[in-house]
Order: structure tokens, then sequence, then C-alpha cells
């Protein structure tokens, strides 16, 4: 059956050669496109938890209510005793307190309205990597008046290592709050939302400027399996019931929904563009098998005459798809693992799109990168196989259901 098959396949080489290409190129468009939309969804997701939610939050009561508007006063007093609960979890890997507020950076008569993160120095390594970010000069040290500030927004204010600029904020009380602090580190995430419109300070300074002794508006929570941020979240939400009743709540990632409910829209739209992709490239073959099955009726007649039962007969049509899936759906592989393996390493650069959106809030770096998975590749090979298959099953149960004598009347 197989040397059948097999010279079935070169009985009419170009259209076994275009049949071939359409899959081969089939399984290519699947498998960059899957790449690079994993890549893209878990670097948004990667940001999203780095610089948003964590994997679980601690958060004021009343803070939830109003986050949008970053409300100083629903803090977290006396938040040490707080971290410790929450730290205290077998699941954490990681508890920090952080302030997040809104400010007006002034310099040389040019202001633009940020936000900053009052931070732990020793410990955001661990949460946003931002000593990985640094691109001029050092990052910022605990107790001193310093800060790390984004590259897109030292560019839109003129700003360098070295300069002193002010910020002026609205404190806890509601007071107006100034300080001056000098430049010491840029940083650059490759997130146009993030590197023009952050800056980081030492925690400590940050409560100064905004008049929160020992207060923070949240704790960041890393635990060591993100899948079980919620079972975490509602242990620790136990534990602070029992000491602070009703006073904070904790939420995890998921929480964070619009972001969440996007990225599951987006695989699921994908993946049915992955399959549709293969489903259309599929009919090359089904067209393929059914010109066979109709040059070969004949052929077909006089193999049943000689004792070649339906199922055979099937078998050398389904053979014969195989052979041509197989490899074509290998030589899309080898393919489509290269477009995956430059997007992986080079990416699309978006930057200069990003730019010009202006107000562009979504936590996304302007350079798309694919992720480089053999387990991709893999499916995406079987996939082209797979599809292959089903669509010669018509034309193979055509051929198997002729009659002899009905098919050697063919001419």
């Amino acid at each position: 059956m197989f040397k059948i098959a097999l010279r079935n396949i070169f009985r009419n080489k170009r259209r076994s050669i275009l049949t071939g290409l359409s899959i081969a190129v089939a399984v290519m468009i699947a498998i960059y496109m899957w790449s690079l939309v994993e890549g893209i969804m878990d670097n948004l997701f990667d940001n999203t938890i780095r610089m948003t939610s964590g994997h679980v939050r601690v958060l004021n009561t009343n803070y939830v209510k109003r986050e949008k508007m970053l409300p100083l006063e629903a803090n977290i007093q006396d938040y040490k005793p707080v971290e410790k609960i929450a730290a205290a979890n077998p699941d954490v890997t990681l508890a920090a307190g952080r302030i997040k507020f809104g400010v007006l950076l002034d310099y040389k008569g040019n202001n633009k309205p940020v936000f900053g993160t009052g931070i732990i120095p020793g410990l955001e390594g661990k949460i946003s990597r931002l000593d990985q970010k640094i691109v001029s000069g050092r990052m910022i040290e605990p107790g001193k008046e310093e800060i790390n500030i984004g590259a897109n927004l030292a560019n839109d204010l003129g700003l360098k290592v070295g300069d002193t600029l002010t910020v002026v904020t609205q404190t806890a009380y509601g007071s107006l709050g100034a300080m001056n602090l000098k430049i010491v580190g840029v940083f650059s995430f490759g997130v146009v939302s993030i590197d023009k419109t952050t800056f980081f300070m030492p925690l400590s300074k940050a409560q100064q400027l905004l008049d929160l002794e020992d207060a923070v508006t949240e704790i960041f929570v890393f635990v060591k399996d993100m899948d079980k941020a919620p079972k975490v979240a509602q242990e620790i939400q136990n534990n602070l019931n029992q000491i602070y009743p009703d006073q904070y709540v904790t939420r995890t990632w998921r929480d964070v929904g619009f972001y969440w409910a996007y990225m599951r829209l987006a695989k699921g739209t994908y993946a049915v563009i992955y399959f549709l992709v293969l489903f259309l490239a599929s009919f090359t073959i089904l067209n393929t098998m059914y010109m066979a099955v109709l040059e070969r009726t004949k052929e077909i007649g006089m193999m049943k005459a000689l004792g070649l039962k339906d199922g055979q007969v099937m078998g050398v049509i389904l053979l014969e798809a195989t052979l041509v899936g197989g490899i074509a759906s290998f030589i899309g592989a080898i393919w489509g693992s290269g477009v995956a393996y430059y997007l992986t390493v080079v990416g699309i650069d978006f930057t200069a799109t990003f730019e010009t959106m202006g107000n562009f809030n979504f936590p996304i770096s302007s350079i798309y990168r694919a992720i480089f998975s053999w387990g991709i590749i893999f499916f995406g090979f079987c996939m082209g196989i797979l599809f292959s298959i089903m669509a010669a099953i018509p034309p193979s149960l055509r051929a198997s259901k002729m009659e002899p004598t009905e098919a050697l009347r063919e001419i």
C-alpha cells in the first residue's frame, strides 16, 4: 500500500507540489502567528502583573471604590504588620508595600502630569525588574531624594541624569507637597505607556512627600504559583479579617478585568484564525484527492476486481494524503520555526507608531516579539497532518464504494 501511495504522489508532480505548498504555507502561517500572538499576550500579561496588579494586592477597602483616583487618604496605615500577615503565607514569595500617586513634574518651566511610585529599591528588582531596565545612570537608593525616570518622559521634558526637578503633588491631607529630586537613572521598559508617564522614588521619601508616615497605598504580593493566587488571596483575607475586620481587601491579577478578558478573547479569536487557515488549505488536499480518484477510476476498479478490499482502497487514498500532508507540514514547520525565531530575537518595532498615538495606556511593549516554542511548532505540524487526513476522507470513501464493474467501464 505504501508503494502504491508513493507512486501516486509522483504521478502528477506539479499537482502534488502545489498541494504540498499550500499546506506548508498554512502550517508556517499558523506557527508564526501563534508564536507572535503568544509573545504579545505574554508581554501584556507580564507587564500588567509587574506594574499594576501583582499576583495579589492588599488594599484599603475604601481605596478599591475609587482606585482610578488614587485616593491617598484610603491607605494602609502602619503597614508593616499587614505586610507580615501576607508574607507569612507559605505560598508567598514576596510582599512589599508601595505608593502610587499622581504628580506634576516641573523642570525649567516645563511641566507634565505623571504617575509616581514609591518603592523599596532592594525589592523592586524582583517586582518590576527595574534594575535591569536602567539604560543610563543607576538605580535609586533607599532614603535618598533621588528619582528614576522613564526615557520618553525624560525626552519630553529635556531631562538627563544629574538634573534636579521639582515634584509637586497633593498630600494625603489635601495640602500641597513639593520635593526636589535628583535624576540618578533613566529606565526603559520598552512600553510607551510606562516610559512616558512614570517615575520611581524611594518609598521613605514618597511617604515624606505625601504625609504618609508608615503608610502605603497597596501591598504587592507574589506567589509561587500564580494560578493559586485566588486561593492565597482568600487565605490572606481570612487572616486579615481576624485582626482588621472589613478594613482591608485582597485582589488578584484576575480581578484586573479588562486585560484578563481581553487576553482570553484575543487568544480564542486567534485560535479560530489558525484553524481557519489550516481548514482552507486542506481544501487543496480535498481537491487533489478527488482529482486523483477520478483519474484512477479504472485503476481502482481493476484493484478491487483483483481482490483489494474497500478498507484497503480507502487506506491507499488516506496514506497518499498523509504522505503529502506530512512532508508539507514538516517543511511548513521548518519555515514557521525560522520566522518565529526571527520574531523572537528581532521582533517587529512599532515604537514610532505608538509614539504618534499620544496617550496610549496599554501596557504592551512597542517591539512585538514572538515566543519560540517547540510545543507550538510540533502542534502546528500535527495539525497540518490531521487536516490533510480529514480532507482526504470524502474522496477515499467515494473510491472505496466504487463497484468494480462500473469503474472498469470508465475510459
